[in-house]
């Protein structure tokens, strides 16, 4: 029957009125409505307290509801007033939009689930490792620990690599070939008998049997090479002479050509100047050497020794023509007086440096003249505590002299300052006595001996030799 028909429709659609059957005598008469509230029941609102219709009596859907209902999701992260006209479903059906941020079972993947309310998060990805076979992937859903091990299992023979050693079925996926102990039966390049047992390896192991070989460019022979290494180098400098005909490689001992097609010869030129005997260094050239400055660093040295410097060669016979010439000018100035000079040690100065001579005052001098002995001896005393302190591995070395008068301590003094040699007086007279201290760094030896001078002064070739007693003391 019509759910319109007048036996089916017996009051109003809020039903508080009713609707008499004489009021309509078809379906398609229209049901009268009442001046009452509707108050059907609505799907916003609480689900214990649910809002209701406020409209007059009326046909067809409810308009929608001018009321906020308090809204929670299944998570329990939001909770606010919503309007009812917004609600797309049952309040306490509502979802966030709030992702999970919990690990899953796998302890690796995140849930991220919106609104999650799940406790155990199984992950539902799969595993997708590979197995200890190294053939298959794991098929179980993704989970914590290792893999289970390969269920397949293979039911054919599996021997070593010479057939020798065999497994029978089932073999479980994943087993390695038997181990062999006999011999490798492979072929081999060289001639060696194998050194390893058989293996199921793509290649075998290289042969380690010693052999002699020389070198790359024959330097030298050695008898511990390995078989398996072609040739080796010996480290010395190749020696083979360029294409420039002038230098050798001084590459380390190498293998190919020592120069690439189109390289030139970097290494510098050789050949002695003519004016100062040091190198060319200039860039390999053919004809002559350029004229360029000598740029070679020379060691210069005061007088007595102690202060050294070096300076370019360039500079050090610029600063040597400066000097000569001021000598040659005062040399003959002092020839124009009618004096005698000697030129030599001016016009040549390859032999300046052996004239310098030491400056002792008159005192050293007459001293000496009058007791060389006692000269000679203070002199090589003083010349081996120089050479015990330079050798030492302290810092300083001391000598104690006897008694002396006042003279010959003066004498020690002197000839101290002359080696650089602290000298310091002791105790009283007559006891009175010198310490030479000698510091390893501040000491040095005289260009030319108090006995040279005076056997230059004097004419004699040879200096007296000392008496056994040159203190003079008592024996």
């Amino acid at each position: 029957p019509c759910k319109l028909s007048p036996e089916q429709i017996t009051s109003c659609p809020c039903g508080k009125m009713p609707v008499p059957a004489a009021q309509r005598s078809s379906c398609l008469d229209p049901i009268p409505t009442c001046e009452g509230i509707c108050s059907r029941t609505l799907r916003c609102g609480k689900p214990a307290h649910p809002h209701q219709c406020g409209s007059k009596c009326h046909l067809g859907q409810c308009p929608p509801c001018p009321k906020q209902t308090a809204v929670k999701c299944r998570c329990g992260h939001m909770d606010q007033m919503i309007k009812c006209r917004q609600l797309s479903s049952r309040a306490d059906d509502a979802r966030c939009k709030r992702r999970c941020t919990k690990k899953r079972s796998c302890g690796k993947h995140k849930c991220n689930a919106e609104c999650c309310i799940d406790i155990d998060h199984a992950c539902p990805l799969p595993c997708n490792r590979t197995l200890s076979c190294g053939k298959h992937k794991c098929d179980q859903p993704c989970h914590r620990g290792n893999c289970p091990p390969c269920y397949r299992s293979s039911f054919e023979e599996l021997y070593c690599e010479c057939g020798a050693e065999v497994i029978y079925p089932p073999v479980p996926c994943g087993t390695k070939k038997p181990i062999c102990k006999r011999p490798c039966s492979r072929s081999h390049p060289c001639e060696h008998p194998p050194q390893h047992n058989c293996h199921s390896a793509t290649t075998c192991p290289p042969c380690m049997m010693f052999t002699t070989k020389f070198c790359h460019g024959n330097h030298e022979q050695r008898k511990t090479i390995p078989c398996s290494q072609p040739n080796f180098s010996c480290g010395l400098a190749c020696g083979k002479p360029l294409p420039c005909g002038r230098h050798k490689c001084i590459k380390p001992c190498h293998e190919g050509a020592c120069q690439t097609t189109g390289e030139i010869c970097r290494q510098s030129c050789t050949k002695p100047r003519s004016n100062c005997g040091h190198k060319c260094a200039a860039a390999c050239h053919e004809g002559a050497c350029p004229e360029t400055p000598c740029k070679e660093q020379v060691e210069v040295q005061c007088e007595c020794g102690h202060r050294k410097q070096s300076r370019s060669c360039q500079e050090l016979a610029r600063e040597h023509s400066r000097i000569a010439t001021a000598q040659l000018a005062s040399s003959m100035a002092e020839m124009s007086r009618g004096n005698y000079m000697e030129l030599s040690e001016i016009l040549a100065p390859a032999k300046a440096n052996k004239s310098n001579r030491t400056k002792y005052s008159e005192f050293v001098r007459g001293f000496a003249k009058r007791n060389p002995a006692l000269t000679k001896s203070v002199y090589e005393t003083l010349s081996d505590l120089v050479k015990l302190a330079k050798e030492s591995k302290q810092r300083s070395r001391s000598h104690s002299f006897p008694t002396m008068n006042r003279e010959k301590r003066q004498l020690v003094h002197e000839l101290c300052e002359i080696f650089g040699i602290e000298s310091v007086s002791y105790d009283k007279e007559p006891n009175r006595n010198v310490v030479a201290t000698a510091h390893k760094e501040r000491c040095w030896l005289p260009a030319t001996s108090i006995m040279e001078v005076l056997a230059r002064e004097s004419g004699q070739r040879r200096v007296p030799v000392p008496s056994n007693n040159a203190w003079g003391l008592k024996k």
